[in-house]
């Protein structure tokens, strides 16, 4: 006679598991968040304001291993590389400039501003991009110290200075197609002319 239940004392089947396969431990890691950022894109010498709110560096790994950085403003993220040109123009404004993955010399532009000052927050800005961008600041004493630069939204400032961004960019692109032994020596002079013009 055949039963249809199964004894108690038997076990469950195993699962069949694939000696092969590994597990992936992906993970997000906010490294640092300062509030009251305001981003734009300058383009065409005009600027659009694109997202409000706070600006978040974020690293993403994989079993411990480093795959991207990011920064993020609202809901618009771009990466954070080594080659990535960075100035920083005073205390309150920063331009990312990146690379147009659509090929030729175009580049696009992002102009992130502060509302306010985050002393802690832009140091500790300023040391991450240091060391994991090309980032530059104006020696020539237009940077102006966090005391003296009065808070603001940043509209009228990158509206102002949209135009100066397609020279910075026609430097930018010539100090790249010059060599690879060049393009640190250009994007440094290029941040010193950017600043300069404004």
């Amino acid at each position: 006679m055949m039963s249809c239940f199964k004894s108690r004392t038997s076990s469950p089947p195993k699962p069949h598991q694939n000696p092969t396969t590994t597990t992936t431990t992906h993970k997000e890691e906010t490294l640092l968040r300062i509030p009251g950022a305001a981003l734009h894109l300058m383009e065409g010498g005009e600027a659009a304001e694109l997202a409000r709110g706070d600006l978040v560096l974020l690293r993403f790994t994989d079993g411990g291993l480093p795959l991207a950085t990011i920064a993020r403003v609202g809901g618009v993220q771009w990466p954070l590389t080594k080659d990535e040109p960075v100035v920083k123009l005073d205390a309150l404004h920063y331009l990312f400039t990146l690379k147009d993955d659509g090929g030729g010399e175009d580049f696009l532009n992002y102009g992130v501003s502060f509302t306010g000052v985050d002393e802690a927050g832009v140091a500790s800005l300023d040391e991450f991009l240091k060391e994991n961008t090309c980032f530059s600041t104006p020696k020539t004493g237009v940077a102006a110290s966090s005391s003296s630069v009065k808070p603001s939204s940043g509209d009228g400032y990158w509206k102002e200075h949209a135009p100066r961004v397609e020279d910075y960019n026609g430097v930018l692109a010539r100090a790249i197609a010059g060599g690879t032994g060049q393009i640190v020596k250009g994007i440094f002079k290029c941040g010193s002319l950017y600043v300069n013009q404004v």
